[in-house]
């Protein structure tokens, strides 16, 4: 499986500490101890990458460890964020960087609890025939989380997949994200 994470979730992912991590941490241990991975991708993505800070020490151990994929090119993906926002002018569609990222990649779950954008991630004539629409992960769809952080929901872009070793794992317990 791969995941596109929204900014909005990233730090109720990968900090225990945060109030609704429960939530999330079948995200983070698919990540970390199964076959997940993070996709990215994008000049504005990368942009908000930059502002967090505190996620960067755990973005490059993820990067190094093969749990990061570039979803594409990232012109194909700031162009295809241009043409949609050229397309849709609305108050509520200030996503337009995630669409395009999850069209380009074909990555088939995002993880976001922006429910203004869900229409958006979910607007099914913006996928290429043949591409389904992705699913939602969120607080509300934790039930859920077997069915969608599985291995039926990776898209090609992430293959091969494979699990960390287990010194690789322990190498993530140290890391902290405030």
């Amino acid at each position: 499986m791969c995941i596109v994470i929204d900014m909005n979730v990233v730090k109720t992912v990968f900090n225990e500490e945060e109030k609704d991590h429960q939530y999330y941490k079948p995200v983070k241990d698919w990540i970390l101890r199964g076959k997940g991975k993070m996709v990215v991708g994008g000049k504005t993505y990368h942009e908000e990458l930059k502002r967090m800070y505190k996620f960067r020490k755990l973005y490059l151990a993820l990067r190094k460890a093969g749990k990061v994929v570039v979803g594409g090119c990232d012109e194909k993906i700031d162009k295809l964020e241009m043409e949609l926002k050229e397309t849709l002018n609305h108050r509520d569609f200030d996503d337009p960087h995630i669409v395009a990222l999850l069209i380009v990649s074909g990555c088939k779950v995002i993880c976001s609890e922006d429910a203004r954008a869900y229409p958006f991630f979910q607007k099914n004539e913006w996928y290429p025939k043949g591409q389904n629409v992705p699913k939602i992960y969120c607080k509300r769809s934790y039930s859920k989380s077997k069915e969608i952080l599985s291995d039926s929901n990776i898209a090609g872009i992430c293959l091969p997949c494979s699990r960390l070793n287990r010194v690789q794992q322990d190498a993530f317990s140290g890391i902290v994200v405030t």
